[in-house]
């Protein structure tokens, strides 16, 4: 071998030994990365569109839990890292979205806000093992399947206890002619259902207008004119704030005093900001008040926004789902939704909540709201 041959092996070796030790420095980085030592949960609601606030409202009230559990040292020691997920409102993504988090191996779900991703979305976690707590899915249908029994969780009532609240304070209020304007997903026509459903078993009352309406819809002034012809005492809105805005300034703009009772979709500062006078004497269902005056401050100081409608108790949903894991001390998702399972008497900010055996609030609680002087103000 010359000296030519030798310096030529000589350098091939060198830059083979340098090549090893950056794809092991490179190896060791990735790996140091992927182990790193965190518990992982995640968080999931619609960012953008028709639902934008309510969605932040859930993925607002699960980080500022994170980061007061973080701040104070985390689970022994350990950090929570969480996952904030956009579903899009929509059911083929939340479903697509549910898969990845599946395949991210988180601990557990805040979310999702609507039934109708809640649904399929529940089917993807419970057969990865993991528990999905909702602050926003009310259908029944979400809690009643025994496929998915001891993985599915909710920290607000269900359709049926709000439209029984509702039902009974319109009742209360005197309204003899109902109409129900619902929007065309899930939920609407859950709510609508339930809510007309105690009207009629009542016999004190009469809906006199049943209609359903597309969501994000511009125009309502079809509906307008078939509701001047009915004259119905009150308006039972099953939708959200966006909505619910564009049909009570159009209601009110065609000089019809009909009152307005919106379900608790329609619970948020841009539903005030929207209507402005309008809005005035707006009847809304919502969760129960908060009186915690250190989480309303520290809500507004973090996110400069005052609280949206699911902010107080997806903040209650992450502080059960890390006290489950907190009870476990183990990164095994199937230990922790058994955990959640037990829950009982956990003080919230909503109440004192524990779950039956459905994953439902024993005893859930709702309040109605008016918009007085541009503000929500608790009547019931």
């Amino acid at each position: 071998m010359d000296k030519l041959q030798k310096s030529f092996l000589i350098l091939c070796i060198f830059a083979s030994l340098l090549f090893s030790g950056v794809a092991c420095s490179r190896s060791l980085k990735q790996s140091s990365a992927e182990n790193k030592d965190v518990y992982k949960i995640a968080v999931i609601a619609p960012q953008f569109g028709p639902y934008q606030a309510l969605g932040l409202s859930i993925i607002n009230g699960a980080e500022l839990a994170v980061n007061l559990k973080n701040k104070n040292g985390g689970i022994d020691g350990k950090q929570i890292e969480l996952i904030k997920v956009d579903d899009g409102g929509l059911a083929g993504e939340g479903t697509w979205r549910a898969r990845s988090l599946v395949e991210n191996m988180v601990l557990g779900v805040i979310g999702h806000l609507n039934s109708d991703i809640s649904i399929p979305a529940s089917e993807v976690y419970s057969k990865a093992m993991i528990a999905q707590i909702s602050p926003g899915s009310t259908s029944p249908f979400f809690t009643e399947r025994e496929a998915v029994r001891g993985y599915v969780f909710r920290t607000i009532g269900r359709d049926d206890k709000q439209s029984e609240v509702s039902a009974k304070f319109a009742l209360e209020k005197g309204f003899k002619k109902i109409a129900v304007l619902y929007n065309n997903r899930g939920y609407g026509l859950s709510l609508a259902n339930e809510f007309s459903k105690q009207i009629n078993l009542s016999k004190l009352a009469e809906i006199v207008f049943y209609e359903q309406y597309k969501v994000d819809t511009k125009d309502f002034s079809k509906e307008i004119a078939k509701l001047k012809i009915k004259s119905p005492d009150v308006v039972f809105f099953a939708g959200e704030y966006g909505d619910a805005a564009r049909f009570l300034k159009a209601l009110r703009s065609s000089g019809l005093k009909t009152a307005f009772l919106g379900s608790e979709g329609v619970f948020d500062p841009e539903f005030i900001d929207t209507t402005k006078s309008a809005g005035e004497g707006a009847l809304i269902v919502s969760l129960p008040e908060i009186k915690d005056k250190e989480f309303i401050e520290n809500y507004k100081t973090t996110f400069k926004k005052d609280l949206g409608a699911y902010s107080s108790n997806s903040f209650d949903a992450t502080n059960i789902l890390i006290s489950a894991i907190e009870k476990v001390k183990e990164k095994d998702s199937e230990k922790i939704a058994k955990a959640l399972s037990e829950t009982k008497n956990f003080p919230g900010l909503t109440g004192v909540i524990s779950f039956d055996p459905k994953g439902d609030l024993v005893d859930a609680g709702f309040s109605v709201y008016e918009v007085m002087n541009g503000m929500f103000v608790v009547v019931r």
